[in-house]
């Protein structure tokens, strides 16, 4: 799947750098770095906020970056966004500065933290809940309700 990313060009520098030291491709790197945000992820936002987005700056310190992903990862970056009420570009400009220089030091580049995505539907009385799983949990029949 693919997507484009609006990022701030020493948001980019980073990430170029990141990739050739780790020997991965850029796309992975920030597959990686978003995948990070997912696991350390901090408390959702509250409901009725506004999605934020990074600050402007002259349109000259700004590049579009084309990215590859797989689709269940594309999923979870959405999920990402609506949880954290922020852009997709604004959690990786967050990922930059809080894990790129970890992931160089510790050449942590597993890029399989998740795989699958698996959407549940439940309908309790006249309420209707949806359980976002990320990867594939044992005994998944647990999670979904027929």
């Amino acid at each position: 799947m693919e997507t484009t990313l609006y990022i701030h060009s020493d948001i980019l520098e980073k990430i170029n750098y990141a990739a050739r030291c780790s020997g991965i491709s850029r796309s992975d790197m920030i597959s990686l770095l978003l995948k990070k945000v997912m696991a350390q992820m901090p408390d959702p936002a509250c409901a009725g906020k506004m999605v934020r987005y990074q600050k402007k700056d002259k349109a000259e310190n700004w590049c579009r970056f084309h990215l590859s992903m797989q689709m269940d990862e594309y999923e979870y970056f959405l999920d990402l966004r609506r949880l954290l009420k922020m852009s997709v570009s604004l959690i990786l400009a967050y990922a930059v500065k809080r894990y790129i220089k970890l992931l160089i030091r510790k050449n942590d580049t597993d890029n399989y933290q998740y795989k699958n995505y698996v959407l549940a539907k439940t309908v309790i009385g006249n309420i209707i809940c949806w359980k976002l799983i990320w990867g594939y949990p044992p005994n998944l029949e647990n999670f979904i309700t027929l």
